[in-house]
């Protein structure tokens, strides 16, 4: 069962979701047409430009808030990093709180969402929650750091489409 939420906790990954996001600018570099075509359906470049200009900034400031946060309070995790007896594989020598998986899906989600501005795709929060489980079940994180982890990814990512027209006014001429 450890395997199924060590699988799991990647989604949230900052890391992985930083290299996802460079081969995501890559791809669009890469498309010389105006559309894409999945499917049956068409997905515009712009939209997807759109996403690219907000959930760059919001994995930064994801990723350096929970870091100041975990610096500022100085959190122990509930678990013991390895080497060491009784230590956890998954744990890492990093504090407690906030969860910067949690902080990190929560941001992508949210900016998906806000982009794409459909009630149809708010069961995609489902990742969250099990991000956010796999962090407690993994024995990693306790239940206060992953509600402050999905707190400060969202609250950062407003933030950043909030006041993302003065951070792009160039944005026409970057992508």
């Amino acid at each position: 069962m450890m395997n199924f939420w060590a699988a799991l906790t990647l989604l949230g990954d900052p890391v992985i979701w930083s290299v996802s996001i460079i081969i995501l600018i890559l791809f669009y570099f890469g498309v010389k047409k105006k559309y894409i075509k999945i499917g049956p359906k068409q997905a515009h470049l712009p939209l997807l430009k759109k996403f690219l200009l907000l959930v760059i900034p919001v994995i930064i400031v994801s990723m350096l808030g929970s870091e100041i946060l975990k610096i500022i309070f100085q959190m122990p995790r509930p678990c013991v990093p390895c080497p060491g007896t009784g230590c956890n594989p998954y744990c890492p020598v990093t504090f407690s709180f906030p969860s910067g998986h949690t902080s990190t899906i929560t941001g992508l989600v949210t900016a998906l969402f806000l982009v794409l501005r459909r009630n149809r795709y708010l069961f995609v929060y489902i990742l969250v929650a099990l991000v956010a489980a796999s962090r407690v079940a993994l024995g990693v994180h306790t239940v206060s750091d992953v509600i402050a982890g999905f707190f400060v990814g969202m609250i950062l990512t407003m933030l950043v489409w909030r006041y993302r027209k003065k951070l792009y006014r160039w944005e026409d001429e970057i992508l």
